[in-house]
């Protein structure tokens, strides 16, 4: 029995290596692809200026962005894996297993999202069969995503330093804001979920909250603040 746990275990961290170097491997030239698609007559300008703006978002950026949120959630699924490989159970951790998958399911689903929201903006810009061009989004909607994003890092900030009624403010400000903007309104209600036993500072169960956070919330976690998040998971296990 101990054997076939331990070929079990084997299997089920080779697969998991395997689904990294599938992300490696398939993902960015997935995003390429649907990139020339998309904007085909302004490929040479990406290539070459990095950017392309479109009524004031810097295409090239977004896509810079995406890429860099990517990469940053495989290095937490590398960890996860890490934390599996080392939990000193032949059979494996299957807490460790549900947040393995938990973590790619919402890669998945991140990664779907910015592509479309890439390829709307492309939709919009294009030309529309009546006379009059569309007009470009009010300033107030780039204000909006500034502003989301800005209170969105305060919540993070406030996690890192263990307050739990700053963070929960400030994410319900980001929902205020711009209710779609990424993970806010989920991760407001996860704390309040988490508000009573999180009160104290010192209580062991911000490393479990730490955990969720990085296994279903993390995408547009700021790189600084996710090393500390990170750190803080690890003690979850």
């Amino acid at each position: 029995m101990a054997g076939e746990a331990t070929r079990k275990s084997a299997e089920g961290y080779v697969l998991g290596r395997l689904v990294l170097d599938y992300i490696r491997a398939f993902m960015w030239p997935l995003v390429a692809l649907v990139v020339v698609l998309v904007y085909q007559n302004d490929v040479r300008t990406l290539v070459f200026e990095r950017e392309i703006d479109v009524f004031g978002v810097r295409i090239g950026a977004k896509v810079e962005q995406i890429e860099s949120q990517a990469l940053a959630e495989i290095a937490d699924v590398r960890i996860l894996l890490e934390a599996q490989q080392s939990s000193g159970d032949n059979a494996g951790n299957p807490e460790i297993a549900r947040d393995i998958e938990a973590k790619l399911e919402t890669l998945e689903r991140n990664l779907s999202r910015e592509i479309a929201e890439v390829q709307s903006v492309q939709q919009t810009r294009r030309p529309s069969p009546a006379p009059e061009r569309a007009a470009p989004p009010p300033a107030a909607a780039v204000n909006d995503t500034a502003l989301a994003a800005a209170a969105e890092r305060r919540g993070f900030e406030a996690l890192v330093a263990h307050d739990i009624a700053a963070a929960i403010t400030a994410f319900d400000e980001a929902r205020r804001v711009l209710p779609t903007y990424r993970n806010v309104a989920e991760i407001g209600n996860a704390l309040r979920r988490w508000e009573d036993r999180l009160k104290d500072p010192e209580s062991p169960m911000w490393a479990q909250l730490y955990r969720e956070i990085l296994t279903r919330y993390s995408w547009g976690l700021p790189e600084d603040l996710r090393t500390v998040i990170r750190r803080g998971a690890k003690q979850a296990y």
